[in-house]
């Protein structure tokens, strides 16, 4: 979806390209919100995948432990993967919101400039 967006602010941007300073402007502002809603979440992303490999890898050390019978440690490593594994869903949940918010914020540029098109447009 973010690249979408990212797309379509380009694409926005080079269509205002004949088109008065304003036009520009608010392109211009809509395909840099993108790109900034893009790289937010990407970094969000990161995060949360790596959260979700450490919860992976604390399990698979767990079921080792408790295979070769140190089921005190075992408990214990498996109680570090799901405190972890909750981190990287609220990661997760993050990420969605700071998706959510950028794509709010690309909208609502991209409508500006769409505006400041119309009324260029009006104005040749």
């Amino acid at each position: 979806m973010q690249f979408k967006q990212v797309m379509m602010a380009a694409a926005l941007t080079a269509l205002l390209g004949a088109c008065s300073n304003n036009a520009q402007q608010a392109a211009a502002e809509a395909a840099a919100r993108a790109k900034a809603a893009a790289e937010a979440t990407r970094q969000q992303a990161q995060a949360a995948a790596n959260q979700a490999q450490a919860a992976a890898q604390q399990a698979k050390k767990a079921a080792e432990q408790a295979s070769s019978g140190d089921l005190s440690t075992a408990a214990a490593t498996a109680q570090q993967a799901a405190a972890t594994g909750q981190a990287a869903a609220t990661s997760a949940q993050q990420t969605a919101d700071t998706a959510k918010q950028g794509a709010q914020e690309v909208k609502e540029a991209a409508e500006k400039a769409a505006d400041a098109a119309k009324k260029d447009a009006g104005g040749h």
